[in-house]
């Protein structure tokens, strides 16, 4: 996931599908807490984890045919920014874009 759509802790992000924000949530505060770790040196032990809830994500996304799902950003101001991401992508790499 990309750095510059997360610019504040105080940031509101929502998806659309909305119901698909938890799953999303969670593999996104699952990437960054890898990325952290491997940045500190520090063991990384939930990567089943991760790779289950992107899998859910996916399997969520596919099951009602989307191509892409929306990440909306809020930002402290009321800007709202976007990004769409790509399932296949998400899928084929195992990662968020």
């Amino acid at each position: 996931m990309s750095d510059d759509l997360f610019t504040d802790p105080s940031d509101k992000i929502e998806t659309d599908p909305a119901d698909l924000a938890p799953t999303f949530i969670r593999a996104m505060t699952l990437s960054l807490a890898k990325r952290l770790a491997d940045a500190n040196d520090k063991p990384w032990t939930k990567e089943t984890e991760l790779q289950e809830t992107i899998a859910e994500l996916v399997t969520s996304a596919c099951s009602r045919g989307l191509k892409t799902i929306r990440v909306i950003v809020t930002r402290k101001n009321g800007k709202k920014v976007s990004r769409d991401l790509d399932i296949d992508k998400i899928n084929k790499e195992r990662t968020l874009q």
